[in-house]
């Protein structure tokens, strides 16, 4: 992020031929794991604050009706989902329903209604953010090498600016991505990538299955993630689920 006066949010212009949009995917999947501005909500805000009445339904277990729960509770919420479709919003309580689990007894994520927290923050027309958001570039390249201070002269410094993992924390949140584009290529990798090993979706695998992925994501050991990576869309969930 360059310094200066920052500006509101906004459509990413034209950017440099050398330097593509795809280009800065690699960049975004490393800030957003390792800046802690990339969560979508506000910390005050608590989920269960967003999300519709609490369900009687514990969260659904393997051998469940695939994607029974989320669809069935957002489609019949007496507010409709704003940002996600169905599968999208299925998919995401699947998730956050591994990552932090429950019941009747013990309200997990799903009780919680985080679903609908997310959907609710990635809804309306400001892309997902939740304050004014810096969004042009240079975009940080980090490195865990030193870096040579000619670094800061190259010729695309308008464009990124290669950085050490000990200047990142300075630069906040910095992704070409806004938090709706995160969440939409992020499901869509993950489907992708239970398809590739269990030929089904994410939502009709069994739970142990479901726990395997999320490691390897958590792990960054997954493929086909071209932005956000495995490890950066399993940080961003985990984030938005806490």
């Amino acid at each position: 992020m360059s310094e200066g006066q920052p500006k509101e949010n906004q459509e990413t212009p034209e950017r440099h031929p050398r330097f593509s949009r795809r280009g800065f995917l690699t960049v975004s999947s490393v800030s957003l794991a390792t800046t802690g501005l990339a969560t979508i909500g506000s910390a005050a805000l608590h989920p269960a604050a967003a999300a519709p009445p609490v369900q009687a339904d514990a969260t659904p277990m393997a051998g469940a009706t695939p994607m029974a729960g989320a669809m069935t509770e957002m489609a019949g919420a007496s507010q409709p989902a704003e940002f996600f479709n169905l599968h999208e919003a299925a998919t995401v309580d699947a998730i956050v329903s591994r990552i932090m689990p429950g019941d009747e007894s013990d309200p997990g994520a799903h009780e919680a209604g985080v679903v609908f927290y997310i959907d609710r923050s990635l809804g309306g027309t400001n892309l997902g953010y939740t304050l004014k958001t810096y969004t042009q570039g240079p975009f940080p390249v980090i490195s865990e090498e030193p870096v040579e201070v000619t670094a800061s002269s190259n010729r695309n410094q308008y464009d990124f600016i290669d950085l050490g993992t000990d200047q990142a924390s300075r630069y906040g949140y910095q992704s070409v991505l806004a938090p709706q584009e995160v969440y939409r290529r992020g499901l869509e990798f993950v489907d992708a990538y239970a398809q590739s090993k269990h030929e089904k979706n994410f939502v009709d695998l069994t739970t142990d299955e479901q726990d395997a992925i999320l490691g390897e994501m958590q792990d960054d050991k997954v493929t086909g993630f071209d932005g956000p990576s495995g490890h950066a869309f399993f940080t961003q969930l985990r984030n938005d689920t806490i």
